[in-house]
């Protein structure tokens, strides 16, 4: 395992992003059908935000209690704004692999965000990633 591999070489590339202004029911359909767990939001082509399958088991984990709880309909309806983090975790693309595994080794997040020269959106590294890289 070379020792200073850049993130590039093992993030993934090609992503699948949401708007901000998109619907959750997009954000949901969009992970379960690609089976991935992370979703960068994005407003225009710039990174505002990311929903993982974590956030979305909390929100409707909430709606569902709520529900159970109130006399009448609800009127509240989460939308990606409200439900998306905004504290990013993220690196530029240059940056090595083995920084990227001591951010996510804590296992308090499970994906960093690879930004290019540009500050855009180039790519998204996960413990998976980051487990075949080890395991390579």
């Amino acid at each position: 395992m070379p020792k200073r591999t850049p993130i590039a070489e093992v993030m993934t590339k090609n992503l699948r992003t949401a708007d901000v202004r998109d619907s959750l029911e997009t954000v949901r359909n969009l992970l379960l059908r690609e089976s991935f767990h992370h979703v960068p939001i994005l407003d225009g082509a710039s990174l505002v935000g990311i929903i993982s399958s974590r956030d979305l088991v909390r929100v409707y984990h909430r709606a569902r209690s709520e529900a159970s709880e109130a006399t009448g309909p609800s009127t509240d309806t989460p939308t990606v704004a409200d439900t998306m983090q905004t504290e990013l975790v993220t690196m530029r693309i240059d940056e090595s692999v083995e920084k990227a595994i001591d951010v996510l080794a804590d296992g308090a997040i499970h994906s960093v965000l690879v930004l290019d020269a540009n500050e855009e959106l180039a790519g998204i590294a996960t413990n998976v990633d980051l487990l075949e890289y080890l395991l390579a």
